[in-house]
């Protein structure tokens, strides 16, 4: 694919919404977003509040990367629909199957409550589970999902990608990662690499 200066632009423009950041956002971003139309208006709602210009969102905050060699970088978590479940499952330890005290006591209390009519403990607990889970963790600001990658400069955001947990767990993985974003971003962005 080669597209001319003049619609490179123009296609960060439109899949922004001619937003002020459209040119710091990579060419793989912007056809990721074309791509994944159901993701486009969160990750673009969690940039637009890392530029300032929306308020904060309940997802956890941006962390820059601690190991090499994806150090220098950033994560923002972005979170959208899909990431529904994920959120509910870490909200009561379901993935690690260590057991967790608050669900425990959630399970108490649902008895407790609904003892005498047993009946009723089904859509209790669904509800407490999902709608309760999933309101505590946003009410925490830590609502997760995938990540959008990018690079401090001058000041500056620069939108490399997104990437999920597991592209940058352990050293192999980050090291596939920052391949990954170095194909994709350093003819476009050299200076951050």
């Amino acid at each position: 694919m080669s597209l001319t200066r003049d619609q490179l632009v123009r296609l960060k423009l439109e899949v922004t919404g001619h937003a002020v950041y459209a040119s710091r956002i990579s060419l793989v971003l912007a056809l990721r977003l074309v791509g994944h139309p159901a993701d486009t208006s969160a990750v673009l709602h969690e940039i637009g509040s890392l530029e300032g210009l929306r308020p904060a969102t309940r997802a956890k905050p941006p962390q820059q990367f601690k190991h090499a060699p994806l150090a220098p970088l950033w994560h923002k978590h972005f979170f959208s629909p899909r990431h529904l479940l994920r959120n509910i499952g870490e909200r009561w330890n379901l993935a690690r199957g260590a057991g967790n005290r608050d669900l425990d006591v959630a399970l108490s209390e649902i008895a407790a409550q609904h003892g005498d009519d047993p009946a009723k403990w089904p859509s209790v607990l669904v509800h407490r589970l999902n709608v309760g889970g999933l309101e505590e963790r946003a009410h925490a600001q830590r609502l997760t999902g995938d990540w959008i990658i990018f690079a401090k400069r001058d000041g500056e955001n620069y939108y490399l990608d997104l990437a999920t947990h597991e592209e940058a767990e352990g050293p192999a993985n980050s090291e596939r990662l920052m391949q990954k974003l170095q194909a994709g971003c350093q003819s476009e962005f050299p200076f951050l690499f």
